[in-house]
């Protein structure tokens, strides 16, 4: 009896420890797939905010995956730092608009508010609403 609950923990312990190292790559993977589509929101909107003119505002809703240590906008490129097994990756967008504004600070995971509002027509300030 011993000998066969041997064997079956010899087979049951390496595929549990494959199957956990899979998990874990494959929710990394979620996590940069769900930042990329949100800097990419957040800079197609910010592009959009900008060419209506001088006083156009616009209230996003982006869902942030777990792990976001900063976020910035600057030059152009709008960025958040994300936290993943093994390090940081930084997720970036481009965007046509003149940008400015404050993404900074560690965020929890989940919807975030996020507001552009078109300054003077120069510069779409995007901001946490």
């Amino acid at each position: 009896m011993l000998v066969m609950i041997g064997f079956a923990l010899a087979f049951i312990i390496p595929l549990a420890l494959l199957f956990f190292a899979y998990t874990g790559s494959e929710v990394a993977d979620s996590s940069i797939a769900q930042a990329k589509a949100s800097v990419r929101t957040i800079a197609s909107e910010a592009g959009s905010v900008y060419l209506q003119g001088a006083g156009a505002k616009k209230a996003l809703l982006v869902n942030y995956p777990e792990g976001i240590i900063n976020g910035s906008v600057e030059g152009g490129i709008v960025s958040l730092r994300l936290s993943i097994e093994g390090g940081a990756m930084d997720v970036t967008s481009p965007t046509f608009a003149n940008i400015t504004g404050n993404l900074s600070g560690k965020r929890q995971g989940g919807i975030q508010r996020v507001n552009l509002v078109n300054v003077d027509g120069r510069y779409v300030n995007i901001t946490y609403g």
